[in-house]
């Protein structure tokens, strides 16, 4: 970070002394040397006014001055220069004052006669320093706004950030790495159980259906993001509530693990505006399907449940159809730790869709039988469904 020679030569100088042979001397040799700002004053009381005004980086102050001295000077300039740079290079026969000068403010000395040399040098010195040090602060007050403008920025940024969560969602909800809430907007608190439902009489708090908690329990537990999950609670009336959320893990820059953050949002309506669809059509689906021998398993993906099943499907599995709708694949396949919506998902962006494969199925009684099962994915206006065609494996297969 160099000072140019255009920057040196157009830097503000000011000459103070009494003497006008002096200021002569010294506007000359500046000049001759190429610097092209250069202001004289016999007048010291009039150092401070000009400065002020004018800002100078550089002012050759003598000190011998009969109204008023060079110290008397520079105290009326440290008001200005409050906390900042004195910009002073003192004139001096008197090589005792030297010393004083510099602990009063001055950063450097011309001893009289002058030398020219001597003086060319020492100014330039000086000026390089001073013109660095109005670059720091330039550059620090330019930092400090960009800093303030990012800060706007982001906060800017955080509250469109909030409104699109609103608008999206019921809910935000954060949590540390030891699973504490730290930040919840909207009706979280109340929709997760906590804050004042919690201390509710047990008899009024709404009931959670365990399995799903499990469910969500073990996907937080693996630190994995999850999308669009839906859970279930009773309240003490008996209407049942469905609520659905998303959340993904938080990372430090090391990696290191500091908890969830996601939005959730209340689907009941659109849960049973999808039921009453839904019972028409698979009303229809059982009568067609009940007669067959294979069993016919409707995995819906948003809740990752079973939604409907036929007769054979309840005859392989052991369940009735009403306890089958309350259960998933996880609980048919005896593999907790499989990933079923992954699996889900891998089939939704195949080419075809379909796959057939060998499995095995555990039944109510704990049993487990080898099925084949062919599994395809479809879309429908409520989301993904997955239709699971099972047959029993014999020995002659």
């Amino acid at each position: 970070m160099n000072v140019t020679d255009d920057e040196l030569l157009g830097a503000k100088i000011l000459i103070v002394d009494d003497q006008p042979a002096n200021l002569a001397l010294l506007a000359h040799m500046l000049s001759i040397t190429g610097y092209s700002d250069v202001t004289t004053t016999a007048k010291p009381r009039e150092v401070a006014r000009l400065h002020r005004t004018h800002q100078y980086d550089l002012i050759l102050l003598d000190l011998q001055m009969p109204d008023m001295d060079g110290f008397q000077v520079m105290e009326g300039l440290k008001e200005i220069e409050q906390g900042g740079y004195l910009p002073v290079l003192v004139i001096t026969a008197q090589p005792s004052q030297k010393l004083r000068a510099l602990q009063a403010g001055a950063k450097d000395f011309i001893s009289k006669p002058f030398d020219v040399l001597e003086v060319q040098t020492r100014i330039r010195n000086m000026l390089e320093v001073r013109l660095l040090y109005k670059r720091i602060e330039t550059n620090n007050r330019q930092l400090e706004q960009m800093v303030l403008e990012r800060t706007a920025e982001l906060r800017d940024s955080e509250a469109r950030f909030r409104s699109l969560v609103e608008l999206a969602s019921d809910w935000y909800w954060e949590q540390d790495e030891h699973g504490e809430f730290t930040r919840v907007s909207g009706p979280a608190l109340e929709m997760l159980g906590l804050g004042e439902a919690a201390n509710a009489d047990s008899d009024a708090r709404p009931r959670w259906n365990e399995a799903d908690r499990a469910i969500l329990g073990e996907k937080l537990a693996m630190r994995k993001p999850f999308l669009d999950f839906v859970y279930r609670r009773v309240h003490a009336d008996g209407s049942e509530q469905y609520l659905q959320t998303s959340g993904e893990p938080k990372f430090d820059e090391a990696g290191r693990f500091r908890g969830y953050r996601g939005i959730g949002m209340d689907v009941t309506g659109r849960m049973a505006a999808s039921g009453q669809v839904a019972d028409k059509g698979l009303q229809r689906f059982r009568d067609a399907m009940d007669a067959t021998t294979q069993g016919v398993f409707l995995l819906d993906r948003a809740s990752m449940r079973f939604v409907d099943a036929n007769a054979a499907a309840c005859r392989l599995s052991g369940y009735r159809r009403e306890q089958l709708l309350e259960l998933g694949p996880a609980a048919l396949s005896g593999d907790s730790s499989h990933d079923h919506a992954a699996e889900f998902d891998r089939l939704i962006a195949s080419d075809t869709r379909n796959i057939t494969q060998p499995a095995s199925l555990v039944r109510s009684d704990g049993t487990r039988v080898n099925v084949d099962v062919q599994q395809h994915a479809s879309r429908t206006s409520d989301g993904w469904l997955r239709v699971d065609i099972v047959r029993e494996l014999t020995a002659a297969d």
